[in-house]
């Protein structure tokens, strides 16, 4: 009688190995621990995305180990985009430059990049700058726990790990078997995507553009310009407010680029060259917690897209980054207990926490298409208003500005 293999035993498993569970897997590269990197799908797997890379992901990149920042520079294809355009529910417009001032001398501030390109990117530099194992094909069926070890367990075996970090998307499965956590349908989000060729007149700069329509608000109608001449077109509505309608998602999309006095025009002639493809993500903030025993979540797994942009890589890669930093310390401590990991939620707190809920306030805002209207009216002929929108997009630290009395007198005094 032959005798069983072992079970492949690991340090820690990363459910997900898109950018919040590669960063934390290129933060642990000096950490000596054992880890593997697994994903359900073949890498590197498409993603239903919007393809825009923010300044926090090029920030994140820059604290990342070798050189992730310049070699990302060099990868193909991306586009730079230098800044965003708002049009406003009454159809005002409003370009922000990032910066206000043009300088081509340096790299762009943001670029739209496939989400299957930026994740085989960010796949290559784990192979290459640690010793994590990536396993593809491994979609999570079960985790169960044996003394102070997890059993993860697929169609395809099982493997062993002492500590799991949860970077598995809004419906993780570590979410939801070891959290305990299932979907909010109060903060779901539904977007739609499909990409395009032939879109008339997009900025020059390859501006990201955002439609706020008043028949999605608090969500918004995306033109984002990608190479030769692509475009990645999409939409993002509250779960909430699509059920209280009678258009599927995908009906609403096709309204939208069909009847809307401006947009039809600039999808006239254009070609879709992909299908429409659908995705949910629950906005944060969030007030689940986002670890426990022996385990902690990362990126959409914890909630941390942004509410007013549905931006969500950026805050993947730094929970990724706090991620790692938390597990090399609990391993240092030896110490897997909840308490312990309460940590991790105290940092993401404190580094994302006002900036989420001071995003979500805005969101609130934006549904009054009167107040975004004049926002935008305003800022379109006062440089200062225009420059505290830009600090409002790029800086964390002054997003708050858009709930202090100041910015609205500002605004009346423009």
């Amino acid at each position: 009688m032959s005798t069983p293999s072992p079970i492949p035993s690991f340090d820690l498993v990363i459910i997900g190995a898109g950018p919040a569970g590669c960063t934390t897997a290129l933060t642990l590269a000096d950490s000596g621990l054992k880890v593997a990197l697994v994903d359900k799908a073949s890498l590197p797997a498409a993603k239903i995305c919007g393809d825009a890379l923010s300044g926090t992901v090029m920030n994140v990149l820059k604290r990342l180990p070798g050189d992730c920042y310049p070699d990302f520079l060099k990868i193909f294809p991306k586009t730079p985009s230098r800044g965003i355009r708002f049009i406003a529910p009454g159809g005002k417009m409003l370009d922000l430059p990032f910066p206000l001032e043009k300088d081509d001398t340096k790299p762009a501030p943001g670029y739209i990049c496939r989400r299957e390109v930026f994740d085989d990117y960010l796949q290559k530099k784990v192979r290459e700058r640690t010793n994590a194992g990536i396993i593809e094909n491994f979609p999570v069926r079960e985790i169960s726990k044996d003394h102070e070890s997890f059993i993860i367990k697929s169609e395809k075996g099982e493997i062993r790990c002492r500590m799991v970090a949860g970077a598995d998307g809004t419906h993780s499965v570590v979410g939801r078997i070891l959290a305990g956590h299932s979907l909010n349908h109060e903060r779901y989000c539904l977007g739609a995507r499909a990409y395009f060729r032939g879109v008339r007149d997009l900025h020059p700069e390859h501006f990201i553009e955002l439609h706020f329509l008043k028949e999605l608000l608090p969500g918004y109608f995306w033109i984002f310009p990608m190479e030769d001449g692509l475009v990645n077109a999409g939409l993002g509505i509250m779960y909430r407010k699509l059920k209280a309608g009678q258009d599927s998602l995908a009906a609403r999309f096709t309204e939208v680029i069909r009847s809307h006095p401006v947009l039809s025009k600039r999808f006239e002639g254009a070609e879709m060259v992909s299908k429409i493809e659908a995705h949910g993500l629950t906005l944060g903030p969030d007030p689940k917690a986002i670890s426990g025993e022996g385990f902690l979540l990362a990126g959409d797994a914890a909630s941390l897209i942004d509410p007013f942009s549905g931006e969500g890589i950026g805050n993947a890669m730094v929970s990724g980054e706090i991620a790692g930093k938390i597990i090399a310390e609990a391993f240092k401590n030896n110490d897997f207990s909840a308490t312990f990991l309460k940590k991790y939620d105290e940092r993401i707190r404190h580094r994302l926490g006002r900036e989420l809920r001071t995003s979500r306030a805005v969101q609130k805002l934006v549904s009054v298409p009167g107040l975004f209207d004049l926002v935008v009216k305003k800022a379109g002929r006062s440089r200062d208003l225009k420059e505290m929108l830009i600090k409002m997009y790029t800086d964390q630290d002054v997003r708050d500005l858009l709930m202090s009395p100041g910015f609205y007198l500002k605004v009346l005094l423009a």
